[in-house]
């Protein structure tokens, strides 16, 4: 099964947050993204296209890490202004930091249809664990730290997310939190 990315991350992170104009609007039209005629499905590698869209585009001067962890705040941000993400949002202030990693995985099917993607808890104690992914469409592990950044500010907790990059593909989250 080919990996599908559904048009409410876009929503989420284009058409909410970023709303390109000008060039970003029309390389992000050449990448197969065009907000005036959304799909309901995209190829994963559109979505991956477009978030290196988001990077040239908004944040230049930025590191590629620093640059995709704004992008997952941003795109988080975004996804919790759709009807689905309210949902979330509403859970989130009763939510732990622990609570919310083991629902991350399915945070992340409703947004992309991929046979191969996986994320694995692994609790540490009562205030750290490691979440190793194995992600095919190879998403940044810094834009899924990013979106879990947004998540201690949600769920009103001090935390760290650590990025163990091991191949563009597979990567551990190293979460901490007070």
């Amino acid at each position: 099964m080919a990996s599908l990315t559904n048009q409410s991350m876009f929503e989420a992170l284009f058409d909410r947050r970023l709303k390109p104009t000008g060039a970003f609007a029309e390389e992000l039209k050449a990448a197969g993204y065009d907000a005036s005629r959304a799909q309901g499905k995209y190829p994963t590698e559109t979505w991956t296209r477009c978030l290196g869209l988001a990077r040239k585009h908004v944040w230049p001067q930025l590191s590629e890490a620093e640059a995709f962890r704004h992008i997952g705040r941003e795109f988080t941000e975004g996804f919790l202004e759709t009807i689905t993400g309210r949902l979330v949002g509403a859970a989130l202030p009763f939510m732990t930091p622990a609570s919310f990693l083991k629902r991350l995985a399915s945070y992340f099917r409703m947004g992309r249809e991929d046979s191969g993607l996986s994320f694995d808890l692994v609790e540490l104690g009562t205030s750290s664990a490691r979440v190793v992914v194995h992600n095919p469409a190879a998403v940044p592990g810094t834009f899924v730290a990013g979106m879990i950044d947004l998540m201690f500010v949600r769920v009103k907790r001090q935390g760290t997310v650590e990025v163990l990059q091991k191949t563009p593909a597979d990567y551990e989250l190293l979460v901490r939190w007070q």
